[in-house]
C-alpha cells in the first residue's frame, strides 16, 4: 500500500499520529530469566537488596537474613558469620577502600569481610539506620547514613597505633544553623555521591553540596526543573547525565546543562510507592528503573516498559543490579531472585509479541526492513524497529499451514514449502500468492543455488525447478535416491550437497555422485549438512552426534566430533555462518564452533527455549543470528559476545572443623575431635547460569569429580596437606586455574616425645606379665582369625552375588531402553539381524515399523513428561499383544520396531492390524486431561528370500510413510513398485 500525500488533511492526520506515538511507551521483546528460590537456598523470597562486591561475590539481602551466591546457590550468613537468625536486611554497600561490606539490618549496622561481620555499636548499643535509605562511603573512610530522617556521619572503627580498635563516632552532617537556614535538610530521603558532590533528597526537593561537607548547600526545586516530590533515587550515568527518581516523577540534567528536564514515566506505571527509587545503567548506556510490576528502560527517545508480558516476574521488583558479566539481577517481593540471561545480547519474540501459530519452523529476511517466520499455523512478519509481529500476507486456498521451509529468489519472490506438499510463491510487489506445485511428498527444505535453480528436498527424493514459471521436475531416483533428504548445503565453489537417509549426495558440474563413506557412518543416514571453507562437511544424523567429513574424490572420510554435549545431541540443523562458525541446534540448545573451540548456549544464556527446529536458523545481514524454537524465536544480537570466554575462579569461602572455623594455612585441631573437616567454595568470574562442575584432589592424588560446593574430609592422619580445586565448564569447554588450600593436621598428644617415654615405661612394666598370657592370647587370636576368615568368606560370597547382580543390571542397561523397558535400537536390530541370517530363521518373518501419529503435539500441548508417559503406555499395550517369541524394541524417538517370526503373510497383516487398533483405541490420561494417540505401522513380510537389515528397515520405513500419507492411524504393507 502506497500512501499518497496529495491530500493535505491526510498527511496532517498521519503526522499527528506519529507525534503522539513518539511519546507512548514501547513494549519490549521476550526475555529468558533464571529464577533462584528456595531450591537455590533462599529461605526468604522477599529480596530487599542486591550487590556484587569487588571480588565478584553476589550478595542478597532478604527479610530473613544475608545470603551469598556461590555460583549455583545461595548460602545464608549465620551465627558463625556474626548474624542472628532471621535478621531483616535493609541496605548493602561496598567499602570503597577495602574489600569490606556494610550491611544494615533492622537490628543494627554491621561491617565485615564476607567471612565475618562485626556489629557497629555506639556506647554498647547497636546502630540502626532508616529502612531503604542508602549508605554512602566517602573517600576519607567516613560513612554517610540516614537515621531518623537526619544525615549522619559515621567514623572510627579502625585500628589504633596500639593495635586496639578505635571506637565508632556518629555526628550530624549539618549543624543547627544549617538546619535553621534550610529546613528541608531535616528530612533526608536519599544520598548519592557523584564526582565529589553529594546529592540529597531533602524534603520535597533536591539538595547538593561538596562531599567534604564544607561550602554552601544548594536547593534544587521547581525553578531548576525539579518538581515537588519525595526523591528516592539518583544516578550519574557514563554520559554525565544526572537522573532523579521520585515517587511520581523522573527528571534528568543532561551533561553541561543547568536545569533538569522531565522524563516522567507513564502514570499507570508508577502508582506503587517504593522505599527505594533505584536506577541502574547497562553496558549500552541505557538507564533502567523500576515501575509497579517490572522495569522501564530509557532508550534515548522514550521509555520502554518491560514486565511479565516480556518474561519478568509479575510482581514488584525491590532491588536490581548488573554483575561484572552484564547479567541483570532482579530481587522481587516474594518471588526470589530472577537473573536476566543474555541481557543486551539476546532478544526474544514469542506469543506476547504477536507470534501466533507456534512452534516456529523457518526464518527468512525478505528485505532490508522485514523478517518472515513460518510456523505451525502459517507465518508472521516482523518489521525492523517494531515490537509486535503481524500475520504474513500469504493467501491461498486452503490457508497455508505448517510452513516448514522458506526461500527467497533473486527476483524477491518468497517460496514456501508446506507440510501438505504444496509449493507456494509469494510476490511482495503484487501481493499475489501462486500455487506452483503439489508434490507427492512432504517438503523438507528449499534452496536456491547461485544459478537461481530451486532445489527441493522431500521425504521421497529430490526435485528441482529451473525457472520460476517452469514445471517442478523430479530428479531421477536412479541418479539420487527415493528416500528422505532433509537438508541442502552449497559450497563456496557451487557444489551442492544433500543429506539423505541413505547417505550424502553431491551435485557438481551437472553430475550426481552418491558419496562413499570411510570410517564409521551412522546407520540411519544423515539429516543436516554444512560445508566448511575448505570443502569439508559437517553432518548431523538421525541419531545423536555430529560428524566431520573430509573429501577424497568420491569418498567422504567420516570422523565423529568428540564432545560431551554433541555426543548426546540429535542435530536438528547444522549451519555455517559468514564468520566460518559452525552452528548446531538440537533438543538441548545450540552449540557453536568458532574454529578453535565449542560453546554451548541455552536458556541459561538468554535463549527463549532449548529445543530448536530444523530450518529455524537464519544469519542476518548484520551478523546477528535468529534461532526458532517451539515457543518463539531468539535473536542473538552479538554472537561474538555470546562465545566470549570467561575465566572461572574457585574461591574457598570457609573451612570448618565441626563448628569451629579453620584459618587458611592453619592447623586443624585433631585431638579427640572426630568432626569432619568441611571446605566450602564458590566459583566467580563466569556467567551466573553456567553452573560448572568441579574436581578436587588432596596432595596430588587422583581427581574426584563433583557438582557440590562442599567437600567433607574425615579420618585424615596427621601431616601437611594441599587441597587443589578446579571448575570445569562444560558449556564453554574450559577448566579454571587451580585454587589451593594448605592446612596442617598436627600429631595427637599420644604421638609426642614425652608420650613415647611414658609408653616405653608402661611397656617395660607390662612385659613381665605378658608371658603368662601369651598362650591364652594365641588361642584367642586363633579364634579371632577363624572368625575373620568366616566373615571374609561371607563378604566374598555377598560380593560375588552383588557382582552378578551388577552384571545383570549393566546388560539390562546396554540392551534395553531406559524409558519404555523395551529392547533399545541396537538390541532390536541385532534380534532382526539374527532372524535374517539363514533361510530357516527368516522364513515367514514380519517386521513392523510403528510410529505414534502427531506425537510432537502431545509434547507441545501437555509437556514432555506427558509424552514420555504416553510412550511408556503405548509400549506396554503393544507388548501385551505379542506372542511368545515376538520381539519389540524402541527404534528411536516415538518409533518402535516389531519382529514377528514364524507367521504367514495374511496372519501378519491381521496381527499388525489387531495391534494397531487395540493400542490406538485406548485413550491416555495425563492429570485431568485425556488424549488419544493413534499408531501408523509400516509392515514388511519376508518369505525365504535373502534380505539385509538395512533393506528390511528401508522397506518398512517406506511402508510407514505410505501409512502416514494415507491419513495415519493404519497399517500399510510394503509393496514393490
Amino acid at each position: 500500500m502506497r500512501l499518497s500525500w496529495r491530500c493535505p488533511w491526510l498527511a496532517m492526520v498521519v503526522l499527528l499520529l506519529l507525534l503522539l506515538s513518539a511519546g507512548l511507551p514501547l513494549r519490549a521483546q521476550q526475555y529468558s530469566l533464571q529464577t533462584y528460590d528456595r531450591k537455590a537456598g533462599l529461605e526468604s523470597l522477599s529480596i530487599t537488596a542486591l550487590l556484587q562486591d569487588r571480588r565478584g561475590f553476589v550478595w542478597a539481602g532478604t527479610e530473613m537474613g544475608l545470603y551469598r551466591f556461590d555460583g549455583n546457590s545461595f548460602e545464608r550468613m549465620g551465627v558463625a558469620q556474626g548474624f542472628d537468625k532471621g535478621e531483616y536486611v535493609t541496605t548493602l554497600a561496598q567499602d570503597t577502600r577495602h574489600d569490606l561490606l556494610w550491611v544494615a539490618t533492622q537490628s543494627g549496622l554491621r561491617r565485615g569481610d564476607g567471612r565475618h561481620f562485626a556489629r557497629v555499636e555506639l556506647h554498647g548499643r547497636p546502630l540502626v539506620v532508616d529502612v531503604g535509605r542508602p549508605l554512602v562511603m566517602l573517600d576519607d573512610g567516613r560513612l554517610l547514613l540516614v537515621r531518623n530522617d537526619a544525615l549522619m556521619v559515621l567514623s572510627g572503627g579502625g585500628q589504633g597505633k596500639d593495635g586496639q580498635g578505635q571506637p565508632w563516632q556518629l555526628r550530624p552532617m549539618f549543624d543547627e544553623a544549617q538546619l535553621a537556614a534550610l529546613p528541608a535538610l531535616r528530612r533526608i530521603t536519599t544520598v548519592y555521591l557523584a564526582r565529589d558532590r553529594l546529592w540529597l533528597g531533602c524534603g520535597t526537593a533536591m539538595c547538593s553540596l561538596d562531599a567534604s561537607g564544607r561550602g554552601r548547600v544548594l536547593l534544587h526545586g521547581p525553578a531548576q526543573g525539579v518538581p515537588a516530590d519525595e526523591w528516592l533515587g539518583v544516578l550519574l550515568d557514563r554520559a554525565g547525565n544526572l537522573w532523579l527518581r521520585g515517587t511520581r516523577h523522573v527528571s534528568v540534567r543532561l551533561g553541561g546543562a543547568t536545569r533538569f528536564t522531565a522524563r516522567d514515566l507513564p502514570e499507570e506505571a508508577t502508582g506503587v510507592v517504593k522505599d527505594d527509587g533505584r536506577f541502574v545503567e547497562d553496558r549500552q548506556g541505557r538507564v533502567l528503573t523500576t515501575i509497579n510490576q517490572g522495569l522501564a528502560r530509557w532508550s534515548g527517545a522514550g521509555w520502554t516498559l518491560i514486565d511479565s508480558r516480556n518474561g519478568l516476574p509479575d510482581i514488584n521488583i525491590n532491588a536490581m543490579m548488573f554483575d561484572a558479566q552484564g547479567s541483570l539481577w532482579l530481587g522481587t517481593y516474594g518471588r526470589g531472585i530472577a537473573r536476566w540471561a543474555g541481557y543486551g545480547m539476546v532478544e526474544g519474540w514469542a506469543a506476547a509479541q504477536g507470534m501466533a501459530g507456534l512452534p516456529n519452523w523457518s526464518i527468512l529476511r525478505i528485505d532490508a526492513t522485514g523478517m518472515w517466520f513460518g510456523n505451525e499455523l502459517g507465518g508472521s512478519v516482523l518489521q525492523d524497529g517494531r515490537t509486535r509481529l503481524e500475520p504474513w500476507p500469504v493467501r491461498a486456498d486452503p490457508l497455508p499451514r505448517q510452513a516448514g521451509t522458506l526461500a527467497k529468489a533473486a527476483d524477491g519472490a518468497i517460496w514456501i514449502g508446506l507440510y501438505d506438499r504444496r509449493l507456494l510463491r509469494f510476490d511482495p510487489a503484487s501481493g499475489r500468492t501462486r500455487l506452483m506445485a503439489r508434490l507427492p511428498a512432504f517438503i523438507k527444505v528449499l534452496h536456491f543455488d547461485r544459478q537461481q535453480r530451486l532445489w527441493i528436498a522431500t521425504v521421497n527424493g529430490i526435485y528441482r525447478l529451473d525457472d520460476g514459471d517452469a514445471t517442478v521436475q523430479r530428479v531421477a531416483a536412479a541418479q539420487t535416491t527415493d528416500r528422505q533428504c532433509s537438508d541442502i548445503a552449497e559450497g563456496d565453489d557451487g557444489t551442492l550437497w544433500f543429506a539423505c537417509n541413505d547417505g550424502v549426495l553431491r551435485h557438481a558440474e551437472g553430475q550426481w555422485t552418491r558419496m562413499q563413506t570411510g570410517g564409521k557412518a551412522p546407520v540411519s543416514g544423515f539429516s543436516a549438512v554444512a560445508v566448511d571453507a575448505d570443502g569439508g562437511l559437517w553432518l548431523g544424523a538421525n541419531e545423536p552426534g555430529v560428524w566431520y567429513a573430509s573429501l577424497h574424490g568420491a569418498q567422504l572420510q567420516l570422523a565423529p566430533v568428540v564432545d560431551a554435549w554433541l555426543d548426546n545431541t540429535l542435530a536438528y540443523f547444522v549451519r555455517r555462518d559468514r564468520r566460518g562458525w559452525i552452528w548446531v541446534g538440537g533438543g538441548g540448545g545450540v552449540d557453536i564452533f568458532d574454529g578453535r573451540r565449542w560453546t554451548h548456549l541455552s536458556r541459561d544464556d538468554g535463549l527463549l527455549w532449548d529445543e530448536t527446529n530444523q530450518n529455524a536458523f537464519f544469519e542476518d545481514t548484520d551478523g546477528s543470528v535468529w534461532i526458532g524454537s517451539p515457543i518463539g524465536v531468539s535473536h542473538i544480537l552479538h554472537p561474538q559476545e555470546m562465545v566470549a570466554r570467561y575465566q572461572h575462579t574457585v574461591v574457598v569461602t570457609s573451612v570448618m572443623r565441626g563448628a569451629e572455623p579453620v584459618p587458611a594455612g592453619g592447623e586443624v585441631d585433631a585431638n579427640g575431635n572426630a568432626a569432619p573437616l568441611t571446605v566450602r567454595y564458590a566459583v566467580l568470574g563466569g556467567p551466573a547460569g553456567s553452573n560448572p562442575r568441579f574436581r578436587y584432589r588432596l596432595n596430588g592424588s587422583d581427581w574426584v569429580d563433583t557438582r557440590s560446593h562442599v567437600i567433607n574430609f574425615t579420618g585424615l592422619p596427621s601431616g601437611d596437606y594441599r587441597l587443589e580445586i578446579q571448575a570445569l565448564d562444560d558449556d564453554q569447554r574450559t577448566v579454571s586455574p587451580p585454587t589451593y588450600l594448605d592446612f596442617r593436621i598436627p600429631r595427637p598428644w599420644w604421638q609426642t616425645g614425652w608420650a613415647y617415654v611414658l609408653e616405653a615405661l608402661l611397656l617395660a612394666l607390662l612385659l613381665a606379665a605378658i608371658w603368662r598370657w601369651y598362650s591364652r592370647r594365641l588361642l584367642r587370636q586363633n579364634r579371632q582369625l577363624e572368625a575373620l576368615v568366616s566373615g571374609r568368606t561371607a563378604e566374598l560370597t555377598e560380593e560375588k552375588r552383588e557382582l552378578e547382580r551388577t552384571r545383570a543390571e549393566l546388560y539390562q542397561q546396554a540392551t534395553h531402553d531406559s524409558l519404555t523397558g523395551l529392547h533399545n535400537r541396537r538390541a532390536i536390530l541385532e534380534q532382526l539381524a539374527a532372524r535374517l541370517e539363514s533361510p530357516a530363521r527368516r522364513a515367514g518373518l514380519a517386521v513392523g515399523l510403528v510410529d505414534a501419529d502427531h506425537f510432537k503435539r502431545v509434547n507441545d500441548t501437555f509437556g514432555h513428561q506427558a509424552g514420555d508417559a504416553a510412550l511408556l503406555t503405548i509400549a506396554q499395550r503393544l507388548q501385551s499383544q505379542l506372542r511368545d517369541g515376538d520381539q519389540v524394541g524402541r527404534y528411536g524417538g516415538e518409533e518402535l520396531l516389531v519382529v514377528l517370526p514364524n507367521i504367514s503373510r495374511q496372519a501378519a497383516i491381521e496381527r499388525m492390524a489387531t495391534i494397531q487398533s487395540v493400542v490406538s483405541a485406548k485413550p491416555h490420561r495425563w492429570g485431568t486431561q485425556h488424549f488419544t494417540v493413534t499408531l501408523s505401522i509400516g509392515m514388511v513380510w519376508i518369505g525365504d528370500e535373502p534380505a539385509s537389515v538395512e533393506d528390511v528397515i528401508r522397506r518398512a520405513d517406506t511402508a510407514l510413510y505410505q501409512a502416514k500419507h494415507r491419513g495415519r492411524d493404519r497399517v500399510a504393507e510394503f509393496t514393490a513398485g
